[in-house]
C-alpha cells in the first residue's frame, strides 16, 4: 500500500514542475539518496520516470539494501539503486555518462554533525571535490546542496536574508564543521564554473525543510516533536521558543529544486519559506496536530538541554529573501506550516500502522 499524503505530494510537484522537456533523454544520479532531500528527489523521479521521460537514473548512498527497500522501487529497467561513497567513489564505474548530478550527500542534523565533525567536513568537501574532478572536462550541470547555516545568525537589517549576504558565522564553535565547510564547498563551485566551462553548479541554500521522509530518529526539530506525540508524550522544548524560523514543508521544497535544474548557468538560490514563525508556535501546531489526528493532547514543556553546546551559535532568527528564486524559478510556497505538520503526522502515523 502507497502512502496516500506522498503520492498527493509528488502529484502537487509534477503539476508545478515547469520546463519538465529539459529531462528529456537525461541521464541522472542522485548522491545521498537515503538522506531527507535525497529520498523525496528519488521518489519523484522513480514514479514520474516515463512521463518526464528520462534516460537513466541512478540512485546512491552507502547502504543500498536499505535504501532499496525504503523507495520500494519496482526496479524500472533503466532505474538503478547502487552503493556509491561520494569521498572515494568513480562515477565512471556506471558506465554512464551523466547530464545531470544532484548532490545530496551530507550529515545534515545538527546533533549528528557535531558528534562526527571530521566525517561531515569530508562528506561535504571531499564528496564535492571528488566528483567535480570527474566531471570538469563533461558539460554536466550540478545541482549542488549547500544549507541556510552558512548565513549563521544574521542581523536585523539582513532578515529576511538575500542570497548577497555574507554570513556571520563562527568558524571556531561547535556547529563550525558544517557550517564552514558548506561555505567552502560553495567556493569550490564557483571557481570549478569559472575554470571549466563545461560543468554548470547550481547552489541551492535550504531553509529548514521538513515532512514526510524526515525520520523521527533525525534529531532535528520537526523530527524531535513528530517522535514525541507520536508517542503520546508531552513536547519538551530545549530553549526559550522565542527563536524565529521559516519551515518549509517539502514538496514546496522540492519543486524549488527540481525547477532549479533547468537553469542554464551558474547561481545561487534560496528555496525555503518567507513565512517566519517561532519555535514555541511550530510546537503549538503539533500540539493541535497531534489532538486532531492522533487524539493526543500534549503539555508544551520547557527545559535546558544536557548537551552545553546544544545552543551554542544556534541563530536567532532564520528567514530567506526569496525574490530571486520568485522571479528565476517562478517559485513559490503552497502549503502552509499548519498544513504541513498535519501532513506529516498523518504520514508518520500511517507508516507505524503499515
Amino acid at each position: 500500500m502507497k502512502n496516500q499524503i506522498v503520492e498527493k505530494d509528488l502529484e502537487e510537484i509534477f503539476k508545478s514542475h515547469k520546463n519538465k522537456k529539459y529531462l528529456k533523454k537525461k541521464n541522472i544520479i542522485i548522491t545521498g539518496a537515503s538522506g531527507f532531500i535525497g529520498f523525496y528527489l528519488s521518489k519523484y523521479f522513480i514514479k514520474y520516470f516515463n512521463e518526464l521521460k528520462l534516460s537513466k537514473l541512478y540512485i546512491t548512498c552507502i547502504n543500498s539494501d536499505k535504501l532499496n527497500k525504503k523507495l520500494k522501487n519496482n526496479q524500472k529497467k533503466k532505474i538503478f539503486i547502487k552503493k556509491f561513497d561520494v569521498n572515494s567513489g568513480n562515477i565512471k564505474a556506471f558506465k554512464s555518462k551523466f547530464d545531470i548530478i544532484i548532490h545530496a550527500a551530507s550529515i545534515a542534523s545538527p546533533t549528528f554533525y557535531r558528534k562526527f565533525p571530521i566525517e561531515t567536513m569530508q562528506a561535504n568537501v571531499n564528496g564535492l571535490w571528488n566528483l567535480l574532478e570527474q566531471i570538469k572536462n563533461k558539460k554536466t550541470k550540478i545541482l549542488f546542496f549547500s544549507s541556510s547555516e552558512i548565513y549563521g545568525n544574521p542581523d536585523l537589517k539582513n532578515i529576511p536574508t538575500k542570497e548577497t549576504y555574507y554570513g556571520n558565522v563562527n568558524s571556531a564553535g561547535p556547529r563550525s564543521c558544517y557550517d564552514e565547510s558548506k561555505r567552502f564547498c560553495e567556493t569550490i563551485c564557483y571557481v570549478y564554473s569559472k575554470k571549466y566551462k563545461k560543468i554548470t553548479p547550481i547552489i541551492i541554500r535550504p531553509f529548514n525543510n521538513f515532512g514526510p521522509g524526515l525520520s523521527t530518529s533525525d534529531k532535528r526539530l520537526p523530527a524531535d516533536l513528530a517522535n514525541q506525540v507520536l508517542n503520546r508524550k508531552n513536547i519538551t522544548l530545549f530553549s526559550s521558543g522565542k527563536p524565529k524560523r521559516s519551515f518549509c514543508y517539502i514538496s514546496d521544497a522540492v519543486t524549488g529544486y527540481i525547477n532549479a535544474i533547468s537553469y542554464n548557468k551558474f547561481e545561487i538560490f534560496n528555496i525555503g519559506n518567507d513565512k517566519e514563525i517561532s519555535v514555541k508556535k511550530f510546537a503549538e501546531y503539533f500540539r493541535d496536530g497531534s489532538k486532531k489526528i492522533l487524539n493526543h493532547l500534549p503539555k508544551i514543556k520547557f527545559k535546558l538541554s544536557k548537551d552545553k553546546n546544544y545552543l551554542t551559535d544556534n541563530p536567532d532568527r532564520r528567514c530567506p529573501d526569496l525574490s530571486k528564486s520568485k522571479k528565476l524559478l517562478g517559485y513559490s510556497c503552497k502549503v502552509n506550516t499548519k498544513q504541513g505538520i498535519e501532513n506529516y503526522i498523518k504520514f508518520l502515523n500511517y507508516e507505524n500502522k503499515y
